[in-house]
């Protein structure tokens, strides 16, 4: 089981690759949530998303022989260009599987980094079926994006910046997709803080740890379309189904149109631009699904900024 050990060890090794984003108090968006807004802005990162920590948390133990093979990653967009930045930085292949049809901002970045991407479907299961296939016929090491132990805690150091920044902190609330952000986030914090709560906020159209609580198992669900890319996954990973149902004090979710609001609410009152999966817990605590009051002091944890700038159009002309 991740320990916080294990989660201050990553943070040495990521040290070089990443940024220790500022956690920023917004007060202006307090009357709309309804608490002490603080936000923790990862699209501050060179790559533009948190998943820069996990990605290289992993690959900084690769042996030499792995560096040599390369690596092959299945991701929506976020967590692909983490992994072609770390491989540019460290001089190692990198072989990438998007879905097809990726968010555009999100697949430019990647060619910018030099990588190899293939399409594979719109399922996570079919890329990374793909992905396995070629560490099989190509001997690369698969670099997966949530089910990994040393990507979880570098995700993880997230909580660290932020109980160092602010001990105070009451609730930190993390969008979920794959859940390698919450499960970090929540045994870091937790053990640092017991006091602390961790909520976690999913699409509306995707909830699949929602149904995997309730039914008490990893399940696969049919999804439907969501604008929050970054979180289009299929399936709850069963290791952190376990962590969410043990460290997590609660999961909610957000609508399409609430998601589109508190994109629109981030950049005229906060003045940061958030693409759609990193303000699914605005978007939640506008609905005051979230069990918080105005004294608490709560860290909204803005996963990224890759936007497909299309989009961002119609956020802007709402």
């Amino acid at each position: 089981m991740l320990e916080l050990k294990d989660v201050q060890d990553a943070y040495k090794r990521i040290r070089p690759y990443i940024i220790h984003t500022p956690l920023l108090r917004a007060p202006t968006l307090d009357e709309f949530i309804g608490c002490k807004v603080y936000l923790k802005p990862e699209m501050f990162q060179l790559t533009g998303s948190f998943k820069v920590r996990g990605a290289t948390s992993r690959m900084t133990l690769l042996t030499e022989d792995e560096r040599r093979n390369g690596v092959v990653t299945a991701s929506s967009g976020n967590h692909a260009k983490a992994v072609a930045y770390a491989a540019r930085k460290m001089g190692i292949k990198a072989t990438i599987v998007l879905p097809e049809g990726p968010n555009p901002a999100k697949l430019a970045g990647i060619q910018k980094l030099g990588a190899e991407i293939r399409f594979k479907g719109t399922q996570t299961g079919e890329r990374v079926a793909l992905a396995r296939q070629l560490v099989e016929e190509k001997g690369y090491t698969l670099i997966h994006s949530h089910a990994d132990f040393y990507v979880l805690a570098g995700q993880g150091t997230i909580a660290l910046e932020v109980l160092e920044d602010e001990p105070d902190i009451d609730v930190i609330v993390s969008p979920v997709g794959g859940g390698g952000l919450i499960s970090g986030v929540s045994i870091a914090a937790k053990e640092l803080k017991p006091s602390i709560r961790v909520f976690g906020v999913e699409p509306a159209s995707a909830p699949r740890y929602a149904k995997s609580l309730a039914e008490g198992k990893a399940l696969t669900i049919e999804t439907q379309y969501t604008i929050a890319d970054g979180t289009r996954c299929n399936h709850a990973d069963a290791g952190n189904l376990e962590i969410i149902r043990k460290r997590v004090d609660g999961l909610f979710n957000a609508s399409e149109d609430r998601i589109l609001a508190a994109m629109a609410l981030c950049i005229t009152e906060a003045k940061l631009v958030a693409e759609p999966s990193s303000v699914m817990g605005l978007a939640a605590a506008m609905d005051g699904q979230l069990s918080v009051n105005s004294t608490d002091k709560v860290c909204f944890i803005l996963t990224g900024g890759n936007n497909d700038l299309s989009l961002l159009d119609c956020v802007i002309h709402r």
